[in-house]
């Protein structure tokens, strides 16, 4: 090392200090430093163009500079460019050296160096930097100001989730909702939702409560599910997404609700896609399926089915959804495999208020096919999805029948509020009728026997459904089950199979059609006068404050 690399440390150990205020970076450096010199054979070839050279020569000059202190030089910092007056040589004054420098070797253009250490954001700052965004949002004076800044109240609060109760706090929801009543251009009125979304703020709910949609999974059963919707759409002369507030769904009900809800297809186009796409999933060659299954745990083709995904539901955030008027509260349901006990995970497009919380841990951050992908990752069929060092599985193998975690939810989003109708769709069920020459095995049972009645057990929707019914009142709580004559397998391909479940669904729908009728008067049902008195009361004390 020479002497003028010494030197060049000094220099910078003076700067640092100077202009450096954080911890540890003097220390740091010193290492960091030393190392780019040796590596970089720039410096070492200014050193011998300058006449400096290993040797008696070098000897006497560190002799002779040994009592002279060196002034302190200034450096600029890496990335910027010295001043054309500064005849010092700094790092970056390398233009007047003969030597050419390595074309590989290039200077990084951002001020901020990757040695830094990194810290993390304190609360204070998370704090200040809230109130500097909802300061700016109050003070934008034009409608493009105040869009571009609405965004980054947004992107701070998805980054920062704890400044949510901050921002609660400094009345961030009752300026969102002036800016919606005073505004009319469609984009701010998205990202007003999107942020009254993020803050916990739900609005009204258009009928007399909470109007609530849960579909069990079970593969190409789907199509019964399919089936039974179009019957319920044709009595109330409604959508899906227009019928309900709160939407939740694990594996097949993933799938079906992404498309229904969030792209707003029709039945037909529905059952058209998941039939096409069931198709071309489940056709596996066995060979390979075998192989697949031994080294990656998943028979099927697990790369295909993510693409598909991305092209037939796409990449949007969950969040972004809730700028559609017309969207419901939605939720998907995974199984979080990697913990020391198996926990649910709810994929959410909304966001509890700052003194409300859910049991089940969830985000809204994710994309609406990463959800998907992740409810539906069957055991076996599927490789498991890692999100943020979480495996998922199929959420069935934990709440097959999700509507208990849908009624939670939804309370916690509307507390106080009454339940209006709660609609759970199952995929279809054998009718197991006991007779007098079954005779129980007294013999050990297999491993295998064993596991599989583990398994019935976990993924049994008629445990939740017995719950249910007992919890809630009749006119309330409605479940669409229906028998099927034989097992079909949820990767069913034959297509006289696949007609076969919608035959069954459609002879289900002709024997409870009185049943049907009164779902859809209750789901139908207006508020009462007294519910549209309280609001519109509501309403006018909101708009006076």
């Amino acid at each position: 090392m020479s002497l003028n690399h010494w030197k060049l440390i000094n220099h910078l150990k003076v700067y640092l200090s100077k202009h450096s205020q954080e911890k540890g970076v003097l220390d740091f450096a010193n290492k960091e430093w030393l190392s780019i010199f040796e590596k970089l054979p720039l410096f070492y070839s200014r050193a011998v163009t300058d006449g400096e050279v290993d040797g008696p020569s070098c000897q006497r000059q560190q002799q002779g500079d040994a009592a002279v202190e060196p002034k302190p030089t200034r450096v600029p910092p890496v990335g910027l460019a010295p001043a054309k007056d500064d005849h010092s040589h700094g790092l970056l004054d390398v233009s007047k050296s003969k030597t050419v420098k390595p074309a590989e070797e290039k200077i990084p253009d951002s001020p901020q160096s990757k040695w830094l250490p990194k810290q993390s954001v304190s609360k204070e700052s998370i704090y200040s930097r809230t109130k500097h965004v909802v300061t700016s949002v109050m003070t934008a004076r034009s409608e493009q100001s105040r869009l571009k800044r609405l965004e980054e109240l947004t992107n701070h609060l998805l980054q920062y989730p704890e400044a949510k109760s901050l921002a609660v706090r400094e009345g961030v929801v009752r300026m969102l909702l002036h800016i919606r009543r005073q505004n009319a251009d469609p984009d701010t009125l998205a990202v007003v939702r999107e942020a009254c979304t993020l803050l916990g703020h739900v609005d009204p709910l258009p009928g007399r409560g909470i109007r609530i949609l849960s579909i069990d999974g079970g593969g190409i059963r789907g199509v019964i599910v399919i089936e039974l919707l179009k019957k319920l759409e044709r009595l109330t002369g409604k959508r899906v997404y227009e019928m309900f507030d709160f939407i939740c769904g694990v594996s097949t009900g993933a799938i079906l609700l992404s498309v229904l809800v969030l792209q707003k297809k029709s039945l037909e186009e529905m059952s058209q896609l998941y039939k096409e796409l069931s198709i071309k999933v489940f056709t596996q060659n066995a060979i390979w399926g075998t192989s697949n299954l031994m080294w990656s745990h998943s028979y099927y083709n697990t790369e295909m089915w993510e693409s598909m995904l991305r092209q037939n539901i796409g990449d949007v955030a969950l969040i972004k959804t809730a700028r559609d008027p017309q969207c419901p509260k939605l939720s998907f349901v995974s199984a979080v495999v990697n913990q020391a006990q198996l926990s649910a995970f709810v994929f959410r497009n909304y966001s509890f208020p700052p003194k409300s919380r859910s049991r089940y841990a969830g985000s809204c951050k994710y994309e609406v096919w990463q959800a998907v992908r992740a409810s539906a990752a069957a055991p076996s069929y599927f490789e498991e999805f890692q999100l943020d060092g979480f495996l998922h599985q199929d959420g069935g193998i934990l709440v097959n029948n999700p509507c208990g975690v849908a009624l939670h939810e939804a309370t916690h989003l509307w507390p106080g509020s009454p339940i209006q109708c709660v609609v759970s769709i199952g995929t279809g069920r054998l009718q197991s009728v006991p007779t007098l020459s079954d005779k129980p095995s007294v013999g050990m049972s297999s491993w295998r026997t064993k596991f599989m009645k583990i398994l019935d057990s976990a993924t049994d929707t008629e445990v939740v459904h017995t719950v249910m019914s007992d919890l809630l009142p009749s006119s309330v709580y409605f479940r669409f089950n229906p028998h099927l004559a034989e097992i079909i397998s949820m990767v069913e391909i034959d297509p006289a199979k696949i007609r076969q479940l919608e035959l069954e669904a459609a002879m289900y729908y002709r024997r409870n059609e009185e049943t049907f009728e009164e779902v859809a008067r209750a789901l139908t049902a207006p508020p009462s006068l007294s519910q549209r008195t309280h609001r519109w009361l509501e309403e006018l004390w909101a708009r006076l404050a």
